[in-house]
């Protein structure tokens, strides 16, 4: 008796479903008041016995999709096929917000919504776009790989489908505070920098202009760790004679004058990988890195032309490389200092940091080290020369009577960090022939003096050896 009052107990709830179901089917689009009351009495009958929360109506020609819940409550949103690519979001509840009302905005969306690119998405659009300026010249290969890095960085911290438009305020001070406890003083300010580029780069197309970024304090990071300072560390002429002695030892001439080159020079790695043989004006005894043009980088960070006069153990160095490219066939004939492994590719700039490292006498860098400390933390190898070259200048010139200023001033120029005021290179100012030779003759004479200086300290060293 038992299983009959439960078999007629279940049929009552069936004929209840089916006729809620067909109540529900009944209710086409486009909808009205009516159909959405007997949808929001139809649905409590059908969730309950399907044991679901929410079931859905849908108005494809209007974007729209009316959620139904098992309470009876109707909440509306506006849809979009993907093909559109626009992100949905909800417009209100019904009966609150009318049906006409919902429609007319969810077609305003459609002509200006929100996007629904995923992070990692516009983050990829964004490398593209730093690939293009790389393309036209308007951007380092070297620095594009540094931008990829950081992005790089950035993309793990977003999950994969995580919507642009959709990321909140404290979702970004949630990313900020994990770099700050995860990553490097020194990394938590350059992913600060790369995000906030990135979401400049974005916000406009992808939501509606609004920069959530933009809006974060800028001393986010800095009131929060330590802002990091450049190395105080420093070598002296000791160290940097005795380097020019031991490369000697180096297993190729390229090794051995690339090194020697950077030592007389100050110039960055890049500007001994990059220094090419047309850049050598033997005539008028200089070498001339050219300047920056319309679709083309300089040879230089600035951009600007740079003159290095050639000194006697320059001389010496452009003499033993161009012997040697005259006695080897199938080597590079663009580039003065060749890969020693390959000799069609120019020196990589890397590979000097290392060869300094192996060179360098013990103790050849002094100065404190400190926590805060970002470039030369382990090794201020990669800026030794040039920072021996600015120093070794200003002591060499003081010795010849010059003042405090000029000393400055001189060794600003040999470093190529004049500004356009004192720089006889610069663009948009109009110096006189015989100003501008007296510019480059002082210049000779601090390099000559800097060199001088080196070859001297060397000779002394190998007496006492």
């Amino acid at each position: 008796m038992e299983n009959i009052v439960a078999q007629t107990h279940n049929l009552s709830e069936n004929d209840a479903y089916l006729s809620a179901l067909a109540s529900w089917e009944a209710c086409k689009p486009p909808y009205t008041g009516s159909h959405m009351r007997v949808c929001a009495t139809a649905v409590k009958t059908i969730l309950k016995h399907l044991g679901k929360p929410r079931r859905s109506k849908y108005e494809k020609e209007n974007y729209l999709r009316l959620d139904f819940s098992k309470a009876g409550k109707v909440t509306i949103y506006a849809e979009y096929p993907k093909s559109m690519g626009l992100k949905g979001r909800k417009l209100g509840e019904w009966p609150e917000l009318t049906l006409p009302i919902a429609r007319e905005k969810a077609q305003e969306l459609a002509q200006d919504g929100l996007t629904a690119e995923s992070v990692p998405q516009l983050l990829d659009a964004y490398e593209n776009d730093l690939q293009a300026k790389v393309e036209r010249k308007k951007l380092g290969e070297h620095s594009f790989y540094t931008y990829r890095c950081r992005i790089k960085q950035l993309r793990e911290s977003f999950e994969q489908r995580e919507v642009f438009s959709d990321v909140t305020y404290p979702r970004l001070i949630a990313v900020l505070d994990s770099w700050i406890e995860t990553k490097s003083n020194n990394q938590a300010f350059e992913l600060f920098a790369e995000l906030r580029r990135f979401w400049k780069f974005a916000a406009p197309l992808h939501c509606g202009g609004r920069n959530i970024a933009a809006s974060i304090p800028d001393d986010y990071i800095s009131s929060r760790v330590q802002r990091p300072t450049p190395t105080r560390r420093f070598t002296d002429i000791e160290s940097i004679a005795q380097l020019w002695i031991n490369v000697a030892a180096c297993t190729s001439v390229h090794q051995k004058n690339a090194i020697r080159y950077m030592i007389l020079t100050g110039v960055r790695p890049i500007n001994v990988s990059n220094l090419r043989w047309e850049y050598i004006n033997e005539t008028a005894g200089e070498i001339i890195y050219p300047a920056g043009l319309p679709g083309m980088r300089g040879a230089m960070k600035t951009q600007k032309e740079f003159r290095l006069p050639i000194t006697p153990m320059l001389n010496v160095i452009i003499n033993e490389q161009k012997a040697w490219r005259d006695s080897v066939e199938g080597c590079n004939r663009d580039y003065v200092f060749l890969q020693p492994r390959d000799i069609t590719e120019p020196f990589s700039k890397r590979s000097l940091d290392k060869l300094i490292k192996i060179y360098s006498p013990d103790n050849a860098l002094k100065g404190v080290v400190h926590e805060g400390t970002v470039k030369g933390k382990s090794g201020a190898f990669n800026t030794m020369c040039r920072k021996f070259l600015k120093s070794n200048v200003i002591a060499q010139m003081r010795a010849r009577g010059y003042s405090r200023s000029d000393t400055r001033e001189i060794s600003q120029l040999c470093m190529h960090h004049s500004d356009n005021r004192s720089d006889p290179m610069g663009e948009h100012y109009d110096f006189s022939d015989e100003i501008l030779q007296e510019e480059i003759a002082l210049k000779r004479l601090a390099f000559e003096a800097h060199e001088n200086s080196i070859m001297a300290q060397a000779a002394l060293l190998r007496r006492k050896n």
